[in-house]
């Protein structure tokens, strides 16, 4: 009888860390290629792989998940396809996906399901950033092209938009400038200042360098103790409060990964040990609606659904999976999925087995293609344990998770629940009023700087009848700007908002 249960049976993962030449400078499918032969060779198998690869998916790149986005250095106009030209493959299915950080998960999961039911022989996912070799090579005007142009079929799976045009029109398009009122919104709900919180989420992201500093693919591998965490500085600038440099994930990397996945019965016909196998137990995908339109902009009520659904699943509490990979870009991803899923965020368990991405390093979409990678290498070593991923994309707007374990599962690998998302849709969205006028009271908020310099305040505020407002301080008003850089708390104060050409803008002045 076939045996068609998915497996990963390998990864692979590669840091670039030298000092930058012409002879050196790799393209970001340059990186992944070398991950990806890694991830080859640590297969163990009989014979050699490349040749079994029917389908190989490539994290979309983290330039090219903006609408109309170009790499000022080129890129290839097939990048699964420069891949497999790399490592001598030559796959039936290209596939180039869609923009977000849940995208290594989905994919796992998308090729878990096609391997099952014999729609897939042997699959490659793999992602990769050069954005620090980018950033460097422009800046001392090293002429490097990395355009290619390479025939073959290819399923490009196009970015989307992750704002309206109304958030857009009110800085609802950078995460740096987004999270941080998903973070406020979470520490009021908690009951915190943000000198209270500053301090729990610079001991929470310390513990995540400690582990980054011992991983020999993290991109930046120093310990960050808390007090320098927690500390204003030079070296760790505002951003957007809460924020400073060193508790947003880090982009200016050079880092690849890979993964292998296949079925039992392939493993077995091309020697692959089984001392190589992880399974994916199970897995949940659930996607959120536009941030303007949440109803608690402090929970993720998208984590909640699919992370208490893949561990019912599987008939586990939190406290019985031993190695996780929380997706840590800010820190209100972790908080947010531990609360989502019960887990007390002070806890002895270590979240990550990466470092996180400001620390180990945030390749674009492509992180937890590294997550899965250690993760599923740690489940090696102790095959009696359990894992967990978190993989998270645009504003906590896509969740994708799984379950893994070297054990075999007792029943095959599933989806958690294949309603998840209609059960999320079914929840009725905020009435949020474009054009804006009156005296409201402030739901959360951040403000924005330039070279410690506060520059734009932004607001989602509340009217008295329950409508929800988007609001940014006015060109000119430093008065507005230096209330918002004090000390005072800023989440239910009131202010008054007017509508001016396509935003609204807000001041203290109530009269």
């Amino acid at each position: 009888m076939a045996n068609t249960t998915p497996i990963l049976v390998a990864s692979g993962q590669y840091v670039f860390r030298d000092v930058l030449t012409a002879e050196n400078a790799m393209a970001p499918v340059d990186i992944a290629a070398e991950a990806a032969k890694v991830a080859l060779a640590s297969a163990q198998a009989s014979t050699p792989l490349a040749a079994h690869i029917d389908t190989i998916a490539y994290i979309r790149g983290f330039i090219d998940s903006i609408p109309g986005g170009a790499c000022p250095l080129g890129a290839s106009n097939n990048v699964p396809r420069s891949l497999a030209k790399r490592i001598g493959a030559d796959p039936q299915n290209a596939i180039y996906g869609r923009e977000g950080g849940h995208s290594p998960q989905r994919f796992v999961n998308e090729f878990a399901e096609k391997i099952a039911a014999g729609e897939m022989t042997m699959g490659l996912i793999a992602g990769a950033e050069a954005t620090g070799i980018m950033k460097q090579a422009m800046k001392s005007g090293l002429p490097l092209d990395w355009n290619e142009q390479i025939d073959g079929q290819l399923d490009d799976r196009g970015c989307h938009l992750l704002f309206t045009d109304h958030e857009i029109h009110h800085g609802i398009t950078f995460p740096t400038q987004v999270y941080p009122l998903f973070e406020n919104a979470w520490r009021a709900r908690h009951g915190l200042s943000e000198s209270a919180h500053r301090q729990l989420a610079s001991r929470l992201f310390s513990k995540f360098s400690e582990v980054a500093a011992s991983n020999p693919y993290s991109q930046f591998p120093v310990v960050r103790s808390a007090e320098f965490l927690n500390e204003v500085s030079a070296e760790n600038y505002w951003v957007a409060r809460p924020y400073t440099k060193w508790m947003v994930a880090q982009d200016a990397v050079n880092q690849g990964a890979a993964l292998l996945m296949c079925s039992v019965d392939k493993a077995v016909e091309l020697g692959i040990p089984e001392s190589q196998w992880v399974y994916l137990h199970s897995y949940a995908d659930v996607d959120d609606r536009w941030v303007s339109e949440r109803a608690d902009l402090a929970v993720s009520e998208t984590m909640r659904l699919s992370l208490n659904a893949v561990l019912d699943s599987v008939g586990k509490s939190i406290e019985q999976i031993d190695i996780m990979d929380i997706y840590s870009c800010f820190p209100i991803a972790v908080l947010a999925a531990c609360e989502a899923m019960g887990l007390d965020w002070n806890t002895d368990k270590t979240l990550t087995v990466t470092g996180g991405l400001p620390f180990f390093g945030g390749p674009g979409n492509s992180y937890s293609t590294h997550g899965i990678a250690s993760l599923t290498d740690a489940l090696r070593s102790k095959p009696q344990d359990f894992g967990l991923i978190t993989a998270n994309g645009g504003f906590l707007s896509k969740q994708s998770v799984g379950i893994y374990s070297a054990q075999a599962p007792t029943k095959p690998c599933h989806n958690a629940d294949p309603d998840l998302q209609a059960k999320f849709d079914a929840i009725p969205p905020v009435n949020v009023v474009e054009q804006a006028e009156g005296v409201g009271s402030i739901e959360t908020y951040t403000l924005v700087y330039s070279r410690g310099v506060p520059t734009l305040g932004m607001v989602v505020g509340r009217f008295e009848d329950g409508r929800r407002f988007l609001a940014n301080t006015g060109a000119d008003d430093d008065a507005s700007l230096a209330i918002m850089a004090g000390d005072e708390e800023m989440i239910g104060r009131r202010i008054r908002v007017q509508h001016e050409a396509n935003k609204n803008m807000f001041s203290f002045d109530l009269g």
